[in-house]
Protein backbone atom coordinates (compact mmCIF):
# COMPACT_ATOMS: atom_id res chain seq x y z
CA UNK A 1 0.00 0.00 0.00
CA UNK A 2 2.89 2.40 0.84
CA UNK A 3 4.65 1.91 -2.22
CA UNK A 4 1.51 2.36 -4.37
CA UNK A 5 0.74 5.40 -2.40
CA UNK A 6 4.46 6.83 -3.27
CA UNK A 7 4.07 5.65 -6.84
CA UNK A 8 0.83 7.83 -6.64
CA UNK A 9 2.61 10.91 -4.94
CA UNK A 10 5.59 11.09 -7.45
CA UNK A 11 2.90 11.21 -10.40
CA UNK A 12 0.89 13.58 -9.02
CA UNK A 13 3.77 15.84 -8.94
CA UNK A 14 4.86 14.68 -11.88
CA UNK A 15 1.58 15.54 -13.27
CA UNK A 16 0.79 18.79 -11.09
CA UNK A 17 3.69 20.09 -8.95
CA UNK A 18 6.54 20.46 -11.80
CA UNK A 19 3.93 22.43 -14.43
CA UNK A 20 2.93 24.18 -11.49
CA UNK A 21 6.51 25.22 -10.63
CA UNK A 22 7.28 25.80 -14.39
CA UNK A 23 4.44 28.19 -15.19
CA UNK A 24 3.88 30.21 -11.98
CA UNK A 25 7.07 29.96 -9.65
CA UNK A 26 10.18 29.84 -11.69
CA UNK A 27 12.24 32.76 -11.63
CA UNK A 28 15.29 32.30 -13.17
CA UNK A 29 16.70 35.76 -14.51
CA UNK A 30 19.65 34.11 -15.98
CA UNK A 31 23.42 35.27 -16.31
CA UNK A 32 21.60 38.60 -18.84
CA UNK A 33 23.71 41.69 -18.02
CA UNK A 34 21.58 45.17 -17.26
CA UNK A 35 21.66 47.68 -19.83
CA UNK A 36 24.74 49.59 -20.86
CA UNK A 37 22.74 53.08 -19.83
CA UNK A 38 23.35 55.45 -16.71
CA UNK A 39 21.40 57.63 -15.13
CA UNK A 40 23.99 60.43 -15.72
CA UNK A 41 23.25 59.80 -19.51
CA UNK A 42 19.49 60.11 -19.29
CA UNK A 43 20.34 63.39 -17.12
CA UNK A 44 21.90 64.94 -20.30
CA UNK A 45 19.71 64.18 -22.84
CA UNK A 46 16.44 65.59 -20.47
CA UNK A 47 18.72 68.90 -20.39
CA UNK A 48 18.97 68.85 -24.08
CA UNK A 49 15.81 70.48 -25.49
CA UNK A 50 15.29 74.31 -23.94
CA UNK A 51 12.05 75.06 -22.09
CA UNK A 52 10.33 74.56 -18.81
CA UNK A 53 10.22 71.12 -17.41
CA UNK A 54 6.79 69.48 -15.82
CA UNK A 55 5.81 70.48 -12.67
CA UNK A 56 4.48 67.03 -11.05
CA UNK A 57 2.87 63.71 -12.38
CA UNK A 58 -0.99 63.10 -11.83
CA UNK A 59 -2.56 60.00 -12.35
CA UNK A 60 -6.15 58.73 -12.21
CA UNK A 61 -7.10 55.03 -12.71
CA UNK A 62 -10.14 54.22 -14.97
CA UNK A 63 -10.29 50.58 -14.31
CA UNK A 64 -9.34 47.58 -12.27
CA UNK A 65 -9.05 44.14 -11.89
CA UNK A 66 -7.76 41.09 -9.50
CA UNK A 67 -5.32 38.38 -10.71
CA UNK A 68 -3.03 36.00 -9.02
CA UNK A 69 0.08 37.35 -8.00
CA UNK A 70 2.27 34.88 -9.51
CA UNK A 71 0.58 35.56 -12.64
CA UNK A 72 2.59 39.32 -12.94
CA UNK A 73 5.75 38.19 -10.45
CA UNK A 74 6.40 34.91 -10.58
CA UNK A 75 6.47 33.13 -7.34
CA UNK A 76 4.84 36.06 -5.51
CA UNK A 77 1.86 33.86 -4.43
CA UNK A 78 -1.97 33.27 -5.73
CA UNK A 79 -3.32 35.78 -3.18
CA UNK A 80 -4.78 38.19 -5.76
CA UNK A 81 -3.64 41.08 -6.67
CA UNK A 82 -5.30 44.80 -7.55
CA UNK A 83 -3.98 45.57 -11.21
CA UNK A 84 -5.16 49.14 -12.08
CA UNK A 85 -5.13 50.49 -15.01
CA UNK A 86 -3.71 54.37 -15.30
CA UNK A 87 -3.22 57.20 -16.91
CA UNK A 88 -0.67 60.40 -16.49
CA UNK A 89 -0.98 63.92 -16.80
CA UNK A 90 2.52 66.25 -16.62
CA UNK A 91 1.85 69.67 -15.93
CA UNK A 92 4.04 71.72 -18.14
CA UNK A 93 4.71 76.09 -16.56
CA UNK A 94 3.29 77.58 -19.42
CA UNK A 95 2.77 75.19 -21.78
CA UNK A 96 0.39 72.38 -22.60
CA UNK A 97 0.58 69.20 -20.41
CA UNK A 98 2.30 65.65 -21.52
CA UNK A 99 0.18 62.59 -21.30
CA UNK A 100 1.83 59.28 -20.68
CA UNK A 101 -0.64 56.05 -21.54
CA UNK A 102 -4.01 56.71 -22.17
CA UNK A 103 -6.53 54.24 -20.71
CA UNK A 104 -9.02 52.39 -22.85
CA UNK A 105 -12.56 51.98 -23.81
CA UNK A 106 -15.37 50.48 -22.21
CA UNK A 107 -15.76 47.59 -24.63
CA UNK A 108 -11.80 46.72 -23.94
CA UNK A 109 -12.43 46.60 -20.33
CA UNK A 110 -15.06 44.24 -20.75
CA UNK A 111 -12.84 42.44 -23.28
CA UNK A 112 -10.22 42.16 -20.39
CA UNK A 113 -12.63 41.38 -17.53
CA UNK A 114 -11.91 44.40 -15.50
CA UNK A 115 -13.69 44.31 -12.07
CA UNK A 116 -14.80 48.15 -12.43
CA UNK A 117 -14.13 50.73 -15.42
CA UNK A 118 -15.19 54.60 -14.78
CA UNK A 119 -16.35 55.80 -17.32
CA UNK A 120 -15.95 59.89 -15.51
CA UNK A 121 -12.58 59.20 -15.13
CA UNK A 122 -11.82 57.98 -18.54
CA UNK A 123 -13.36 60.83 -20.32
CA UNK A 124 -11.26 63.06 -18.21
CA UNK A 125 -7.98 61.45 -19.56
CA UNK A 126 -10.12 61.47 -23.11
CA UNK A 127 -9.54 65.41 -22.38
CA UNK A 128 -6.80 65.48 -21.24
CA UNK A 129 -5.41 64.07 -24.55
CA UNK A 130 -7.34 66.49 -26.32
CA UNK A 131 -5.22 69.18 -24.07
CA UNK A 132 -2.21 67.32 -23.98
CA UNK A 133 0.89 69.30 -26.31
CA UNK A 134 2.67 65.56 -26.39
CA UNK A 135 0.95 62.28 -25.95
CA UNK A 136 3.67 59.43 -25.12
CA UNK A 137 2.74 55.39 -24.27
CA UNK A 138 4.69 52.67 -22.39
CA UNK A 139 3.58 50.34 -25.05
CA UNK A 140 1.18 49.03 -27.54
CA UNK A 141 -1.30 47.13 -25.12
CA UNK A 142 -5.08 48.29 -25.53
CA UNK A 143 -5.00 49.54 -21.94
CA UNK A 144 -2.34 51.60 -22.18
CA UNK A 145 -2.48 52.75 -25.88
CA UNK A 146 -6.55 52.09 -26.24
CA UNK A 147 -7.89 55.45 -25.36
CA UNK A 148 -5.54 57.14 -28.10
CA UNK A 149 -6.63 54.88 -30.50
CA UNK A 150 -10.06 55.62 -29.99
CA UNK A 151 -9.73 59.28 -30.63
CA UNK A 152 -6.94 59.23 -33.34
CA UNK A 153 -9.22 59.67 -36.19
CA UNK A 154 -9.04 63.29 -34.96
CA UNK A 155 -6.29 65.39 -36.25
CA UNK A 156 -5.57 67.42 -33.24
CA UNK A 157 -4.92 64.55 -31.29
CA UNK A 158 -3.48 62.46 -33.64
CA UNK A 159 -0.79 64.93 -34.29
CA UNK A 160 0.52 65.10 -30.78
CA UNK A 161 1.11 61.64 -30.39
CA UNK A 162 5.23 60.44 -30.46
CA UNK A 163 4.83 57.09 -31.26
CA UNK A 164 7.73 54.14 -32.17
CA UNK A 165 7.23 52.03 -35.12
CA UNK A 166 5.92 49.26 -33.16
CA UNK A 167 3.69 50.69 -31.13
CA UNK A 168 1.98 51.60 -34.88
CA UNK A 169 0.00 49.23 -37.35
CA UNK A 170 1.42 46.69 -38.60
CA UNK A 171 3.04 46.06 -34.96
CA UNK A 172 2.68 42.79 -33.46
CA UNK A 173 0.30 44.32 -30.73
CA UNK A 174 -0.92 47.36 -32.66
CA UNK A 175 -2.54 45.67 -35.51
CA UNK A 176 -5.14 44.50 -32.58
CA UNK A 177 -6.48 47.63 -32.04
CA UNK A 178 -9.46 49.21 -33.56
CA UNK A 179 -7.27 52.10 -35.17
CA UNK A 180 -10.16 54.57 -37.31
CA UNK A 181 -9.86 56.17 -40.10
CA UNK A 182 -7.69 59.37 -40.12
CA UNK A 183 -4.63 61.01 -40.61
CA UNK A 184 -1.73 59.21 -41.19
CA UNK A 185 0.73 58.93 -38.26
CA UNK A 186 4.41 58.24 -38.77
CA UNK A 187 6.30 57.20 -35.66
CA UNK A 188 8.39 60.31 -34.23
CA UNK A 189 10.69 58.10 -31.87
CA UNK A 190 13.41 55.97 -34.08
CA UNK A 191 16.02 54.23 -33.30
CA UNK A 192 17.22 52.04 -30.11
CA UNK A 193 19.02 54.55 -28.26
CA UNK A 194 17.46 56.75 -25.95
CA UNK A 195 16.30 60.00 -27.04
CA UNK A 196 14.64 63.61 -25.65
CA UNK A 197 11.12 64.01 -26.72
CA UNK A 198 10.03 67.16 -24.70
CA UNK A 199 12.55 69.32 -22.20
CA UNK A 200 13.11 66.69 -19.02
CA UNK A 201 11.56 63.65 -20.81
CA UNK A 202 13.66 61.11 -22.53
CA UNK A 203 12.05 58.05 -24.34
CA UNK A 204 14.14 55.06 -23.75
CA UNK A 205 12.95 52.13 -26.33
CA UNK A 206 13.18 48.93 -24.49
CA UNK A 207 11.42 46.30 -26.59
CA UNK A 208 10.92 43.05 -24.22
CA UNK A 209 7.64 43.02 -22.81
CA UNK A 210 6.28 44.08 -25.79
CA UNK A 211 8.30 45.15 -29.42
CA UNK A 212 7.46 48.86 -28.76
CA UNK A 213 7.68 48.54 -25.09
CA UNK A 214 9.70 52.11 -24.06
CA UNK A 215 10.17 53.43 -20.47
CA UNK A 216 10.32 57.40 -19.67
CA UNK A 217 12.24 59.14 -17.78
CA UNK A 218 11.48 62.39 -16.75
CA UNK A 219 13.45 65.47 -14.58
CA UNK A 220 11.07 67.65 -13.11
CA UNK A 221 11.10 71.32 -12.32
CA UNK A 222 12.45 70.99 -9.16
CA UNK A 223 14.82 68.13 -9.88
CA UNK A 224 12.98 65.29 -8.75
CA UNK A 225 13.40 62.66 -11.50
CA UNK A 226 10.66 59.75 -12.10
CA UNK A 227 10.65 56.58 -14.39
CA UNK A 228 7.63 55.78 -16.17
CA UNK A 229 8.71 51.71 -16.39
CA UNK A 230 5.02 50.61 -18.00
CA UNK A 231 4.56 46.94 -17.97
CA UNK A 232 8.28 45.90 -17.87
CA UNK A 233 7.86 46.56 -14.24
CA UNK A 234 4.22 46.26 -13.66
CA UNK A 235 4.06 46.28 -9.91
CA UNK A 236 6.99 47.55 -7.90
CA UNK A 237 7.72 43.58 -6.47
CA UNK A 238 8.99 43.17 -10.40
CA UNK A 239 12.17 45.14 -10.03
CA UNK A 240 12.34 45.20 -6.38
CA UNK A 241 12.58 40.99 -6.30
CA UNK A 242 13.82 40.52 -9.92
CA UNK A 243 10.85 38.36 -11.04
CA UNK A 244 9.22 39.27 -14.13
CA UNK A 245 5.42 37.32 -15.11
CA UNK A 246 5.19 33.65 -14.89
CA UNK A 247 5.62 31.78 -18.16
CA UNK A 248 2.08 30.99 -18.30
CA UNK A 249 1.79 34.79 -19.12
CA UNK A 250 4.93 35.69 -20.18
CA UNK A 251 5.36 32.79 -22.35
CA UNK A 252 1.91 31.74 -23.35
CA UNK A 253 -1.06 34.04 -22.48
CA UNK A 254 0.71 37.25 -23.81
CA UNK A 255 4.04 35.98 -24.84
CA UNK A 256 7.03 38.92 -24.07
CA UNK A 257 11.08 38.46 -24.37
CA UNK A 258 11.70 37.37 -20.92
CA UNK A 259 15.56 37.43 -21.22
CA UNK A 260 15.17 41.35 -22.27
CA UNK A 261 12.50 42.13 -19.36
CA UNK A 262 14.96 41.01 -16.96
CA UNK A 263 18.04 42.82 -18.18
CA UNK A 264 15.70 45.61 -17.83
CA UNK A 265 14.94 44.84 -14.15
CA UNK A 266 18.35 44.40 -13.43
CA UNK A 267 18.71 47.95 -14.98
CA UNK A 268 15.91 49.35 -12.82
CA UNK A 269 17.17 47.71 -9.85
CA UNK A 270 20.85 48.98 -10.05
CA UNK A 271 19.48 52.78 -11.28
CA UNK A 272 17.97 52.97 -8.04
CA UNK A 273 20.82 51.26 -5.84
CA UNK A 274 22.82 53.39 -7.39
CA UNK A 275 20.01 56.91 -7.17
CA UNK A 276 17.50 56.02 -3.82
CA UNK A 277 15.68 59.11 -4.61
CA UNK A 278 14.67 58.28 -7.97
CA UNK A 279 10.54 57.07 -8.26
CA UNK A 280 10.31 54.39 -10.64
CA UNK A 281 6.09 54.10 -11.52
CA UNK A 282 5.55 50.25 -12.27
CA UNK A 283 2.64 50.20 -14.65
CA UNK A 284 0.09 48.84 -12.98
CA UNK A 285 0.76 48.65 -9.00
CA UNK A 286 -2.11 51.67 -8.00
CA UNK A 287 -2.00 50.42 -4.74
CA UNK A 288 1.65 51.08 -4.06
CA UNK A 289 1.68 54.58 -5.61
CA UNK A 290 -1.85 55.45 -3.50
CA UNK A 291 0.12 53.84 -0.34
CA UNK A 292 3.19 55.60 -0.62
CA UNK A 293 3.81 59.46 -0.53
CA UNK A 294 6.22 59.70 -3.45
CA UNK A 295 6.97 63.18 -3.88
CA UNK A 296 6.29 64.67 -7.40
CA UNK A 297 3.27 62.41 -7.66
CA UNK A 298 -0.58 63.28 -7.24
CA UNK A 299 -3.55 61.11 -7.10
CA UNK A 300 -6.74 62.68 -8.91
CA UNK A 301 -8.19 59.06 -8.62
CA UNK A 302 -11.59 59.94 -6.54
CA UNK A 303 -12.23 58.05 -3.26
CA UNK A 304 -14.08 54.32 -3.47
CA UNK A 305 -17.38 54.58 -1.83
CA UNK A 306 -15.35 51.97 -0.05
CA UNK A 307 -11.43 52.15 -0.22
CA UNK A 308 -11.29 48.51 1.76
CA UNK A 309 -12.78 47.23 -1.80
CA UNK A 310 -9.36 48.35 -3.34
CA UNK A 311 -7.16 47.10 -0.63
CA UNK A 312 -5.38 43.74 -1.49
CA UNK A 313 -3.14 43.37 0.87
CA UNK A 314 0.13 43.83 -0.92
CA UNK A 315 3.40 43.12 1.20
CA UNK A 316 6.45 45.90 -0.08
Amino acid sequence: MTRRLNIVLAVLILLVGVPFYWLLLDNRPGDVPPKPITVAQLRVLAAQMPGPHPTEAQFRMVAFRRVPGDFLVAGWGLKRRLVGVMGWTLPVPGGRPIAIDTGFTADAAAAMSMESFDTGQQRMLDQGLRDAGLILVTHEHVDHLGGFVALAGAPAVARKVALNAAQLPPGQWSSRLAWPKGPTIEPRIRGDAPQAVAPGVVAIPAPSHTPGSQMIFVTLADGRELLFAGDISSFAANWRRLRARSRLVGEWIAPENRREVYAWLKTIRAWKIEYPALVVIPGHDYEYLRNHAFAGLRDLTPPAPNQDALASGQDF
